[in-house]
């Protein structure tokens, strides 16, 4: 089929339709124009695919991709594909149910809220366009069992980077939320609303950690007997509570924490609401969430 013959401007659905014949692989595209990336790129035409291994394209992948789209002339700017990006939402749930009501133990319960975040992880989650909407998930986690009272659930925003070792490198994290930040210097003692996993940079043999001052700086530092910070910077980077962008402009990482040679940085949103952006997805972080359930007494 050429596009190109019918007089029309092309669509993302025509993207969608075309795509998995090129890659069978495809889960999900998500396709936006270079006047709405960041930076913005006139004339630019980006696809991000999810595939349905949940491998990144290589390289070599994406270029064979990108000329089998020529066949279609379906563009005349040949796109460009970057890899999704993954928020993942960190989940804490305490339920009170009714124990005159029900048979089930408290496991029990907190076994069927388990599989409520589940369902809704595949059904809203794990898409281009899978908007986390708080208030639907709590009706689902009320209504999971019929002993359930009520539920308080609070929620973190996290995004992982991968280390480049032995390299001053810069490392850029945007969440594309806008984050928590009540006043200016909001808990700046206790380390702000960023954390991070540990990690090791030239200079000092601590294991070193993230988190902010509350007026837009992000620190580091190392900890003294276990509980107490102490600052190897106040400066190390830039927070911007308005937009949701973490910058780490210059960090030579000689290790991490995380085997798998990653840094994982957690803050809060301002919104219980969370909107993925162009090449994101958002998706619950099960290993770092739980759900707790409680008679009600």
């Amino acid at each position: 089929l050429d596009y190109s013959s019918q007089g029309r401007a092309v669509t993302t659905q025509d993207y969608k339709t075309i795509l998995p014949q090129v890659y069978a692989d495809t889960k999900a595209i998500q396709v936006w124009g270079g006047e709405d990336n960041n930076p913005p790129r006139y004339g630019q035409v980006y696809l991000a695919i999810k595939t349905k291994s949940g491998i990144n394209l290589t390289q070599a992948q994406k270029d064979s991709i990108v000329k089998l789209l020529d066949g279609y002339n379906i563009a005349s700017v040949r796109p460009t594909i970057v890899d999704p990006e993954t928020i993942k939402l960190r989940l804490s749930t305490t339920v009170k149910f009714d124990s005159k009501s029900t048979t089930k133990t408290a496991t029990s319960i907190e076994t069927v809220v388990d599989s409520v975040l589940s369902s809704y992880n595949v059904s809203d989650l794990e898409q281009f366009d899978g908007v986390f909407r708080f208030s639907k998930l709590s009706r689902l986690i009320d209504a999971a069992d019929s002993s359930i009272l009520s539920n308080i659930t609070t929620m973190k925003i996290e995004k992982s980077v991968k280390a480049i070792i032995n390299t001053s490198s810069q490392y850029i994290l945007d969440f594309t939320n806008a984050l928590y930040n009540p006043h200016s210097g909001h808990n700046s003692v206790m380390g702000g609303i960023v954390s991070s996993t540990g990690f090791t940079i030239s200079g000092n043999s601590n294991t070193v950690f993230l988190d902010d001052d509350g007026i837009g700086n992000i620190r580091t530092y190392y900890l003294v007997g276990g509980t107490t910070r102490t600052y190897l910077s106040s400066t190390t980077g830039t927070i911007d509570y308005a937009t949701g962008l973490v910058t780490l402009p210059s960090m030579t990482v000689t290790g991490t924490s995380n085997a798998d040679g990653t840094i994982q940085v957690v803050v809060t949103p301002k919104s219980n609401d969370i909107v993925p952006v162009r090449n994101q997805l958002l998706e619950i972080d099960f290993t770092n969430s739980k759900v707790t359930a409680e008679v009600d007494t």
